[in-house]
């Protein structure tokens, strides 16, 4: 099955918006990335990597960047819940 398609499949709007309450606002903003997911990752990952893996090709999405991903809503929708279950 295709990531895309299986990470979208378990996306859940009111759980996305709950899961980023927790984070707080980043000072770190990219062009074109919903501030949400860039203060969700950053928090995880720590600035650097946060920053690093929210601007490379993903293995688990076929290379395709954050930036590709968010050109749909299923691939918005797949980054979301594969950010969600990022160890925190």
């Amino acid at each position: 099955m295709d990531m895309v398609d299986f990470f979208s499949n378990e996306y859940n709007e009111e759980q996305w918006i709950n899961y980023t309450r927790c984070f707080k606002k980043s000072n770190i903003h990219i062009e074109g990335i919903p501030q949400d997911i860039v203060n969700a990752v950053v928090t995880i990952l720590g600035d650097d990597v946060g920053y690093k893996w929210l601007c490379t090709p993903l293995q688990k999405f076929n290379e395709k960047n954050v930036l590709d991903l968010l050109e749909t809503t299923k691939g918005e929708r797949a980054l979301k819940a594969f950010i969600m279950r990022l160890p925190n």
